[in-house]
Protein backbone atom coordinates (compact mmCIF):
# COMPACT_ATOMS: atom_id res chain seq x y z
CA UNK A 1 0.00 0.00 0.00
CA UNK A 2 1.19 3.53 -0.72
CA UNK A 3 2.29 5.79 2.15
CA UNK A 4 0.08 8.72 -0.12
CA UNK A 5 -3.32 5.57 -0.14
CA UNK A 6 -2.59 4.99 3.70
CA UNK A 7 -2.37 8.84 4.54
CA UNK A 8 -5.73 9.34 2.41
CA UNK A 9 -7.29 6.00 4.02
CA UNK A 10 -6.30 7.43 7.70
CA UNK A 11 -7.57 11.05 6.78
CA UNK A 12 -10.71 9.40 5.43
CA UNK A 13 -11.10 7.48 8.76
CA UNK A 14 -10.84 10.25 11.30
CA UNK A 15 -13.10 12.28 9.17
CA UNK A 16 -15.98 9.34 9.17
CA UNK A 17 -15.61 9.13 13.06
CA UNK A 18 -16.02 13.38 13.80
CA UNK A 19 -18.76 13.89 11.16
CA UNK A 20 -20.80 10.89 13.11
CA UNK A 21 -20.01 10.99 16.59
CA UNK A 22 -19.47 14.82 17.05
CA UNK A 23 -20.63 17.42 14.54
CA UNK A 24 -22.38 17.26 11.20
CA UNK A 25 -23.57 19.87 8.47
CA UNK A 26 -21.77 22.49 6.85
CA UNK A 27 -19.88 24.57 8.94
CA UNK A 28 -16.69 25.99 8.94
CA UNK A 29 -14.87 22.90 10.31
CA UNK A 30 -16.70 20.13 8.13
CA UNK A 31 -15.68 21.91 5.07
CA UNK A 32 -12.35 22.44 5.84
CA UNK A 33 -11.99 18.99 6.72
CA UNK A 34 -13.97 17.96 3.95
CA UNK A 35 -11.07 20.07 1.43
CA UNK A 36 -8.66 18.21 3.20
CA UNK A 37 -10.54 14.91 1.96
CA UNK A 38 -10.41 15.84 -1.13
CA UNK A 39 -6.93 17.59 -1.37
CA UNK A 40 -5.97 13.72 -0.33
CA UNK A 41 -8.17 12.14 -2.92
CA UNK A 42 -6.19 14.86 -5.55
CA UNK A 43 -2.50 13.98 -3.99
CA UNK A 44 -3.23 9.96 -4.08
CA UNK A 45 -4.84 10.59 -7.93
CA UNK A 46 -1.84 12.13 -8.84
CA UNK A 47 0.64 10.27 -7.27
CA UNK A 48 -0.89 6.66 -7.78
CA UNK A 49 -3.49 6.84 -10.31
CA UNK A 50 -7.42 5.93 -10.11
CA UNK A 51 -7.98 2.07 -9.86
CA UNK A 52 -10.33 -0.33 -8.29
CA UNK A 53 -8.34 -1.51 -5.17
CA UNK A 54 -9.92 1.86 -3.85
CA UNK A 55 -13.02 1.72 -5.00
CA UNK A 56 -13.90 1.46 -0.89
CA UNK A 57 -12.33 4.45 0.02
CA UNK A 58 -13.93 6.27 -3.05
CA UNK A 59 -17.28 5.29 -1.70
CA UNK A 60 -16.07 6.12 1.78
CA UNK A 61 -15.64 9.68 0.42
CA UNK A 62 -19.07 10.30 -0.69
CA UNK A 63 -20.63 9.05 2.31
CA UNK A 64 -18.65 11.64 4.44
CA UNK A 65 -19.54 14.39 1.72
CA UNK A 66 -22.97 13.31 2.10
CA UNK A 67 -22.47 13.80 5.42
CA UNK A 68 -21.97 17.75 5.42
CA UNK A 69 -24.52 18.10 2.57
CA UNK A 70 -27.14 16.36 3.06
CA UNK A 71 -29.34 18.18 5.49
CA UNK A 72 -26.63 20.40 5.51
CA UNK A 73 -28.51 22.93 8.49
CA UNK A 74 -29.06 19.70 10.81
CA UNK A 75 -25.31 20.00 12.14
CA UNK A 76 -26.41 17.22 15.50
CA UNK A 77 -25.25 14.09 15.44
CA UNK A 78 -28.07 11.59 16.38
CA UNK A 79 -27.88 10.18 19.61
CA UNK A 80 -29.61 7.22 19.35
CA UNK A 81 -27.62 4.41 20.48
CA UNK A 82 -28.53 2.34 17.71
CA UNK A 83 -27.64 4.74 15.00
CA UNK A 84 -24.25 4.91 16.58
CA UNK A 85 -23.61 1.54 16.64
CA UNK A 86 -25.04 1.06 13.21
CA UNK A 87 -22.83 3.99 12.00
CA UNK A 88 -19.40 2.34 13.98
CA UNK A 89 -19.48 -0.48 12.60
CA UNK A 90 -20.11 0.36 8.76
CA UNK A 91 -16.92 2.68 9.73
CA UNK A 92 -15.14 -0.49 11.11
CA UNK A 93 -16.38 -2.80 7.84
CA UNK A 94 -14.93 0.07 5.24
CA UNK A 95 -12.13 0.63 7.52
CA UNK A 96 -11.06 -3.10 6.93
CA UNK A 97 -12.31 -2.86 2.81
CA UNK A 98 -10.17 -0.23 2.63
CA UNK A 99 -6.78 -1.16 3.97
CA UNK A 100 -7.41 -5.11 2.97
CA UNK A 101 -7.60 -4.67 -0.91
CA UNK A 102 -4.50 -2.53 -1.33
CA UNK A 103 -2.74 -5.08 0.86
CA UNK A 104 -4.32 -8.14 -1.29
CA UNK A 105 -3.94 -6.31 -4.28
CA UNK A 106 -0.83 -4.14 -4.12
CA UNK A 107 0.83 -2.04 -7.20
CA UNK A 108 3.33 -4.20 -8.24
CA UNK A 109 6.57 -2.27 -7.76
CA UNK A 110 10.57 -2.65 -8.36
CA UNK A 111 13.72 -1.92 -6.44
CA UNK A 112 15.67 0.22 -7.91
CA UNK A 113 18.68 -1.37 -10.34
CA UNK A 114 21.96 -1.25 -8.65
CA UNK A 115 24.43 -1.47 -11.29
CA UNK A 116 26.37 2.04 -12.78
CA UNK A 117 24.35 2.34 -15.87
CA UNK A 118 20.65 3.48 -16.94
CA UNK A 119 18.25 1.13 -18.44
CA UNK A 120 17.13 1.94 -21.47
CA UNK A 121 14.55 -0.01 -23.87
CA UNK A 122 12.96 -0.39 -26.59
CA UNK A 123 10.54 -2.59 -28.73
CA UNK A 124 11.23 -4.44 -32.18
CA UNK A 125 9.39 -6.65 -34.54
CA UNK A 126 10.66 -9.37 -36.37
CA UNK A 127 9.65 -11.63 -39.62
CA UNK A 128 11.01 -14.52 -40.31
CA UNK A 129 10.49 -15.00 -44.14
CA UNK A 130 12.03 -18.75 -44.05
CA UNK A 131 9.35 -20.02 -41.79
CA UNK A 132 5.84 -20.21 -42.49
CA UNK A 133 3.41 -19.45 -39.07
CA UNK A 134 2.59 -23.01 -36.89
CA UNK A 135 1.64 -21.25 -33.83
CA UNK A 136 -1.17 -19.57 -35.22
CA UNK A 137 -2.47 -21.24 -38.11
CA UNK A 138 -4.36 -19.79 -40.97
CA UNK A 139 -3.12 -15.29 -39.31
CA UNK A 140 0.11 -15.18 -40.70
CA UNK A 141 2.08 -15.97 -43.66
CA UNK A 142 5.58 -16.03 -41.83
CA UNK A 143 6.97 -16.51 -38.16
CA UNK A 144 6.37 -13.20 -36.62
CA UNK A 145 7.93 -12.05 -33.37
CA UNK A 146 7.62 -8.90 -31.00
CA UNK A 147 10.87 -8.89 -28.61
CA UNK A 148 11.81 -6.03 -26.27
CA UNK A 149 15.40 -5.01 -25.50
CA UNK A 150 16.98 -3.45 -22.19
CA UNK A 151 20.36 -2.11 -22.84
CA UNK A 152 22.92 0.06 -20.53
CA UNK A 153 22.09 3.66 -21.69
CA UNK A 154 22.83 6.96 -20.92
CA UNK A 155 21.55 8.97 -17.81
CA UNK A 156 18.99 11.29 -17.98
CA UNK A 157 17.88 10.30 -21.47
CA UNK A 158 14.58 9.10 -23.12
CA UNK A 159 11.14 8.93 -21.42
CA UNK A 160 9.91 6.74 -18.25
CA UNK A 161 8.80 3.51 -19.90
CA UNK A 162 5.56 1.76 -19.02
CA UNK A 163 5.43 -1.60 -17.62
CA UNK A 164 3.77 -2.79 -21.00
CA UNK A 165 2.71 -0.99 -24.43
CA UNK A 166 -0.76 -3.02 -24.36
CA UNK A 167 -1.34 -2.78 -20.77
CA UNK A 168 -5.07 -3.41 -21.70
CA UNK A 169 -4.45 -6.43 -23.54
CA UNK A 170 -2.10 -7.66 -21.66
CA UNK A 171 -4.26 -7.65 -18.40
CA UNK A 172 -7.19 -9.03 -19.93
CA UNK A 173 -5.33 -12.19 -21.42
CA UNK A 174 -3.49 -12.76 -18.00
CA UNK A 175 -6.99 -13.02 -16.60
CA UNK A 176 -7.67 -15.73 -18.93
CA UNK A 177 -4.52 -17.62 -19.30
CA UNK A 178 -3.62 -17.36 -15.44
CA UNK A 179 -7.11 -17.55 -13.56
CA UNK A 180 -6.96 -14.11 -12.20
CA UNK A 181 -10.17 -12.59 -11.80
CA UNK A 182 -9.84 -9.45 -14.54
CA UNK A 183 -10.08 -6.76 -12.32
CA UNK A 184 -7.37 -7.85 -10.53
CA UNK A 185 -5.20 -7.40 -13.14
CA UNK A 186 -6.27 -4.06 -14.52
CA UNK A 187 -4.16 -2.07 -12.15
CA UNK A 188 -0.80 -3.56 -13.70
CA UNK A 189 -0.66 -0.21 -15.67
CA UNK A 190 -0.25 1.60 -12.37
CA UNK A 191 3.45 -0.29 -12.12
CA UNK A 192 6.46 1.69 -12.44
CA UNK A 193 9.85 0.37 -13.85
CA UNK A 194 13.34 1.87 -13.29
CA UNK A 195 13.88 1.94 -17.72
CA UNK A 196 13.40 4.67 -20.28
CA UNK A 197 12.16 4.16 -23.74
CA UNK A 198 14.13 5.65 -26.68
CA UNK A 199 17.08 5.95 -24.46
CA UNK A 200 20.71 6.62 -25.74
CA UNK A 201 22.89 3.34 -25.55
CA UNK A 202 25.94 4.28 -23.30
CA UNK A 203 28.67 5.93 -24.97
CA UNK A 204 31.95 3.34 -24.16
CA UNK A 205 34.47 1.86 -26.13
CA UNK A 206 33.55 -1.09 -24.19
CA UNK A 207 31.28 -4.13 -25.72
CA UNK A 208 28.57 -5.65 -23.49
CA UNK A 209 27.41 -9.32 -22.94
CA UNK A 210 24.08 -10.60 -24.70
CA UNK A 211 21.14 -12.27 -23.07
CA UNK A 212 18.29 -13.25 -24.62
CA UNK A 213 15.33 -14.11 -22.31
CA UNK A 214 12.29 -16.59 -23.04
CA UNK A 215 9.13 -16.23 -21.79
CA UNK A 216 7.38 -18.72 -19.00
CA UNK A 217 4.28 -20.54 -21.34
CA UNK A 218 1.21 -18.21 -21.63
CA UNK A 219 3.09 -15.36 -20.20
CA UNK A 220 4.85 -12.17 -21.63
CA UNK A 221 8.24 -11.15 -22.28
CA UNK A 222 8.28 -8.49 -20.03
CA UNK A 223 7.39 -10.96 -16.96
CA UNK A 224 10.70 -10.78 -15.17
CA UNK A 225 11.61 -6.62 -15.49
CA UNK A 226 12.88 -6.93 -12.21
CA UNK A 227 15.01 -9.22 -13.17
CA UNK A 228 15.97 -7.85 -16.97
CA UNK A 229 16.55 -4.17 -15.62
CA UNK A 230 18.70 -5.25 -12.67
CA UNK A 231 21.30 -7.37 -15.80
CA UNK A 232 21.16 -4.26 -18.00
CA UNK A 233 22.22 -1.64 -15.35
CA UNK A 234 25.26 -3.67 -14.82
CA UNK A 235 25.99 -4.08 -18.01
CA UNK A 236 24.38 -6.48 -20.29
CA UNK A 237 22.01 -6.28 -23.30
CA UNK A 238 19.30 -8.11 -23.06
CA UNK A 239 16.70 -9.46 -25.53
CA UNK A 240 13.26 -10.48 -24.29
CA UNK A 241 11.59 -12.75 -26.74
CA UNK A 242 7.03 -12.75 -26.88
CA UNK A 243 6.55 -16.12 -28.49
CA UNK A 244 3.93 -15.31 -30.49
CA UNK A 245 0.77 -17.40 -29.67
CA UNK A 246 2.13 -18.98 -26.86
CA UNK A 247 2.65 -15.85 -24.99
CA UNK A 248 -0.87 -14.32 -23.19
CA UNK A 249 -0.67 -11.81 -25.99
CA UNK A 250 1.47 -10.09 -28.72
CA UNK A 251 0.52 -6.99 -29.92
CA UNK A 252 2.24 -6.06 -33.39
CA UNK A 253 3.10 -2.24 -34.60
CA UNK A 254 -0.11 -2.47 -37.11
CA UNK A 255 -2.52 -3.20 -33.92
CA UNK A 256 -2.86 -6.69 -35.13
CA UNK A 257 -3.06 -8.68 -31.71
CA UNK A 258 -2.37 -12.58 -31.66
CA UNK A 259 -3.83 -14.26 -28.29
CA UNK A 260 -2.41 -17.38 -26.44
CA UNK A 261 -3.62 -20.59 -27.96
CA UNK A 262 -4.33 -23.13 -26.07
CA UNK A 263 -2.01 -26.32 -25.72
CA UNK A 264 -1.77 -30.01 -25.17
CA UNK A 265 -0.04 -30.01 -21.30
CA UNK A 266 0.85 -33.14 -22.49
CA UNK A 267 4.88 -34.67 -22.44
CA UNK A 268 4.54 -35.19 -26.34
CA UNK A 269 3.47 -31.53 -27.14
CA UNK A 270 5.74 -29.88 -25.03
CA UNK A 271 8.63 -32.23 -26.59
CA UNK A 272 7.78 -31.04 -29.78
CA UNK A 273 6.46 -27.13 -29.45
CA UNK A 274 9.95 -26.22 -27.88
CA UNK A 275 11.54 -26.87 -31.82
CA UNK A 276 9.43 -23.69 -32.46
CA UNK A 277 10.62 -21.85 -29.86
CA UNK A 278 14.20 -23.17 -30.45
CA UNK A 279 13.98 -21.78 -33.85
CA UNK A 280 12.29 -18.58 -32.35
CA UNK A 281 15.51 -18.16 -30.72
CA UNK A 282 17.93 -18.63 -33.45
CA UNK A 283 16.41 -16.48 -35.51
CA UNK A 284 16.20 -13.32 -33.25
CA UNK A 285 19.98 -14.31 -31.89
CA UNK A 286 20.59 -14.31 -35.90
CA UNK A 287 19.03 -10.79 -36.61
CA UNK A 288 20.58 -9.67 -33.28
CA UNK A 289 24.10 -10.29 -34.27
CA UNK A 290 23.49 -9.20 -37.59
CA UNK A 291 22.14 -5.75 -36.36
CA UNK A 292 20.62 -4.34 -39.48
CA UNK A 293 16.92 -5.83 -38.81
CA UNK A 294 16.09 -2.09 -37.77
CA UNK A 295 18.01 1.37 -38.21
CA UNK A 296 16.52 1.87 -34.78
CA UNK A 297 18.94 -1.04 -33.60
CA UNK A 298 21.95 -0.47 -35.34
CA UNK A 299 23.68 1.37 -32.12
CA UNK A 300 22.32 -1.62 -29.88
CA UNK A 301 23.62 -3.84 -32.07
CA UNK A 302 27.30 -1.65 -31.61
CA UNK A 303 27.26 -2.85 -28.07
CA UNK A 304 27.05 -6.32 -28.09
CA UNK A 305 30.17 -8.61 -27.87
CA UNK A 306 29.15 -11.69 -29.97
CA UNK A 307 31.48 -13.62 -28.18
CA UNK A 308 29.75 -13.31 -24.83
CA UNK A 309 26.10 -14.81 -25.39
CA UNK A 310 24.48 -16.24 -22.32
CA UNK A 311 20.71 -17.12 -22.07
CA UNK A 312 17.81 -17.58 -19.41
CA UNK A 313 14.01 -18.43 -19.06
CA UNK A 314 11.25 -18.89 -16.90
CA UNK A 315 9.26 -22.26 -17.27
CA UNK A 316 8.95 -23.53 -20.96
CA UNK A 317 11.58 -20.77 -21.64
CA UNK A 318 14.03 -22.17 -19.12
CA UNK A 319 13.46 -25.44 -20.88
CA UNK A 320 14.40 -23.74 -23.98
CA UNK A 321 17.20 -21.98 -22.69
CA UNK A 322 18.89 -25.49 -21.73
CA UNK A 323 18.02 -26.59 -25.22
CA UNK A 324 19.77 -23.53 -26.99
CA UNK A 325 22.93 -24.08 -24.45
CA UNK A 326 23.59 -27.63 -26.00
CA UNK A 327 21.93 -27.34 -29.20
CA UNK A 328 23.75 -23.81 -30.45
CA UNK A 329 27.53 -23.04 -29.71
CA UNK A 330 27.02 -19.12 -29.55
CA UNK A 331 25.37 -19.94 -26.40
CA UNK A 332 27.97 -19.78 -23.50
CA UNK A 333 25.75 -20.31 -20.30
CA UNK A 334 22.40 -20.62 -19.24
CA UNK A 335 20.11 -20.20 -16.65
CA UNK A 336 16.44 -22.73 -16.43
CA UNK A 337 13.98 -20.87 -13.68
CA UNK A 338 11.94 -23.46 -12.18
CA UNK A 339 11.10 -24.87 -16.01
CA UNK A 340 11.43 -28.88 -16.87
CA UNK A 341 13.93 -30.53 -18.99
CA UNK A 342 11.16 -30.59 -22.53
CA UNK A 343 12.69 -31.40 -25.99
CA UNK A 344 15.65 -33.95 -26.46
CA UNK A 345 17.16 -35.03 -23.84
CA UNK A 346 20.81 -33.53 -21.91
CA UNK A 347 23.92 -35.22 -23.21
CA UNK A 348 25.36 -38.33 -20.82
CA UNK A 349 27.87 -35.80 -19.64
CA UNK A 350 25.79 -33.14 -19.07
CA UNK A 351 25.40 -29.83 -21.18
CA UNK A 352 28.76 -29.05 -21.36
CA UNK A 353 28.79 -25.49 -20.48
CA UNK A 354 27.98 -23.31 -17.26
CA UNK A 355 24.36 -24.26 -16.44
CA UNK A 356 22.13 -22.95 -13.55
CA UNK A 357 18.88 -24.33 -12.67
CA UNK A 358 17.29 -22.80 -9.67
CA UNK A 359 13.77 -24.33 -8.59
CA UNK A 360 11.21 -23.29 -6.77
CA UNK A 361 10.51 -25.12 -3.32
CA UNK A 362 6.81 -25.88 -4.54
CA UNK A 363 7.45 -27.70 -7.72
CA UNK A 364 10.35 -29.93 -5.82
CA UNK A 365 7.52 -31.10 -3.99
CA UNK A 366 4.89 -31.91 -6.25
CA UNK A 367 7.82 -33.54 -8.86
CA UNK A 368 9.00 -35.98 -5.88
CA UNK A 369 5.46 -36.73 -5.07
CA UNK A 370 4.40 -37.71 -8.40
CA UNK A 371 7.57 -39.77 -8.76
CA UNK A 372 6.80 -41.70 -6.01
CA UNK A 373 2.93 -42.69 -7.38
CA UNK A 374 1.83 -45.29 -9.82
CA UNK A 375 2.41 -44.67 -13.31
CA UNK A 376 -1.24 -43.82 -14.55
CA UNK A 377 -2.28 -42.45 -11.33
CA UNK A 378 -0.04 -39.56 -11.14
CA UNK A 379 1.35 -36.37 -12.56
CA UNK A 380 2.75 -37.85 -15.71
CA UNK A 381 4.58 -33.97 -16.20
CA UNK A 382 5.85 -33.71 -13.08
CA UNK A 383 7.07 -37.17 -12.80
CA UNK A 384 9.19 -36.37 -16.21
CA UNK A 385 10.67 -33.65 -14.59
CA UNK A 386 11.59 -35.19 -11.30
CA UNK A 387 13.62 -37.79 -13.43
CA UNK A 388 15.22 -35.33 -16.03
CA UNK A 389 16.44 -32.95 -13.26
CA UNK A 390 18.44 -36.06 -12.47
CA UNK A 391 19.84 -36.13 -15.72
CA UNK A 392 21.23 -32.64 -15.43
CA UNK A 393 23.41 -33.36 -12.53
CA UNK A 394 26.39 -33.07 -14.04
CA UNK A 395 29.88 -31.13 -13.73
CA UNK A 396 29.36 -27.72 -14.80
CA UNK A 397 25.99 -27.78 -13.44
CA UNK A 398 24.46 -25.27 -10.55
CA UNK A 399 21.19 -26.21 -8.74
CA UNK A 400 19.13 -24.27 -5.92
CA UNK A 401 16.12 -24.54 -4.53
CA UNK A 402 14.83 -20.76 -3.23
CA UNK A 403 12.35 -21.51 0.00
CA UNK A 404 9.09 -20.43 0.37
CA UNK A 405 8.94 -20.08 -3.85
CA UNK A 406 6.49 -21.43 -6.22
CA UNK A 407 6.34 -21.73 -10.20
CA UNK A 408 5.24 -17.97 -10.22
CA UNK A 409 8.00 -16.88 -7.60
CA UNK A 410 10.53 -16.18 -10.85
CA UNK A 411 8.36 -13.58 -12.04
CA UNK A 412 6.96 -10.41 -11.54
CA UNK A 413 3.40 -11.45 -11.01
CA UNK A 414 4.59 -13.00 -8.01
CA UNK A 415 4.57 -9.52 -6.46
CA UNK A 416 0.67 -9.06 -7.80
CA UNK A 417 -0.44 -10.58 -4.61
CA UNK A 418 -0.02 -12.37 -1.80
CA UNK A 419 -2.76 -14.57 -2.25
CA UNK A 420 -1.00 -16.66 -5.28
CA UNK A 421 3.04 -16.87 -3.06
CA UNK A 422 3.54 -19.48 -0.82
CA UNK A 423 2.74 -18.53 3.02
CA UNK A 424 5.72 -16.24 4.45
CA UNK A 425 6.99 -16.04 1.15
CA UNK A 426 9.19 -12.63 0.93
CA UNK A 427 8.73 -11.73 -2.80
CA UNK A 428 11.34 -8.37 -2.23
CA UNK A 429 13.76 -10.68 -0.92
CA UNK A 430 13.24 -13.26 -3.35
CA UNK A 431 13.44 -11.07 -6.20
CA UNK A 432 16.73 -9.54 -4.52
CA UNK A 433 18.55 -13.49 -4.10
CA UNK A 434 17.59 -14.54 -7.80
CA UNK A 435 19.01 -10.95 -9.02
CA UNK A 436 22.23 -11.74 -6.94
CA UNK A 437 22.53 -15.30 -8.68
CA UNK A 438 21.59 -14.38 -11.84
CA UNK A 439 23.54 -11.60 -11.78
CA UNK A 440 26.90 -13.61 -10.69
CA UNK A 441 26.18 -16.28 -12.79
CA UNK A 442 26.47 -14.41 -15.74
CA UNK A 443 29.42 -12.02 -14.38
CA UNK A 444 31.50 -15.51 -13.44
CA UNK A 445 30.91 -17.35 -16.59
CA UNK A 446 30.76 -14.37 -19.30
CA UNK A 447 32.56 -11.54 -17.83
CA UNK A 448 35.01 -13.21 -15.71
CA UNK A 449 34.39 -11.50 -13.27
CA UNK A 450 35.05 -13.18 -9.98
CA UNK A 451 34.79 -10.63 -6.85
CA UNK A 452 31.18 -11.96 -6.02
CA UNK A 453 30.43 -15.91 -7.12
CA UNK A 454 27.99 -18.15 -6.88
CA UNK A 455 30.29 -19.77 -4.44
CA UNK A 456 29.81 -16.19 -2.36
CA UNK A 457 25.94 -16.65 -2.63
CA UNK A 458 26.20 -20.42 -1.15
CA UNK A 459 27.96 -19.27 2.25
CA UNK A 460 25.48 -16.09 2.26
CA UNK A 461 22.55 -18.39 1.66
CA UNK A 462 22.74 -21.83 2.92
CA UNK A 463 18.92 -22.34 2.95
CA UNK A 464 18.89 -22.37 -1.11
CA UNK A 465 21.18 -25.70 -0.48
CA UNK A 466 23.27 -24.33 -4.01
CA UNK A 467 25.03 -27.18 -5.43
CA UNK A 468 28.24 -27.20 -7.75
CA UNK A 469 28.53 -30.66 -9.54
Amino acid sequence: MKLTEILFVAILILSSLLFTFRQRGVTRNNVIILGVDYLALLTTLIAVGANWRMIPAYMMLIAVTLQVFIKHKAIEVSRKKAVKLLKGTGIIFATILMFALPILFPILTFAAPTGPYAVGTQSFHLIDTSRKELVVPNHQVHRELMVQVYYPAEKNTGEPAPYHADIKALSKQLSVTQGFPYIATTHLGLTKTHSFTQAVPVQTDSKFPLLLFAQGMSLYGQQNTFQLEELASHGYVIVALNFTGDAATTVFPDGDQVDFTPIENTITFLNERIHIWEQDVSFVLDEVIGGDFDEAFKPIAAMINPEQIGMLGHSFGGATSAQMLVKDERVKAAIDMDGGLYGGPMPIAGPGKPFLLLNSEASIRFMEEANKGEPGNRDELFAEAYLRNQTIEKPGVYTATIPKTNHGSYTDLAGVSPIINEAGADVSANFQLINELSLSFFDQHLKGITDHTLDDIRTAHPEINLIKY
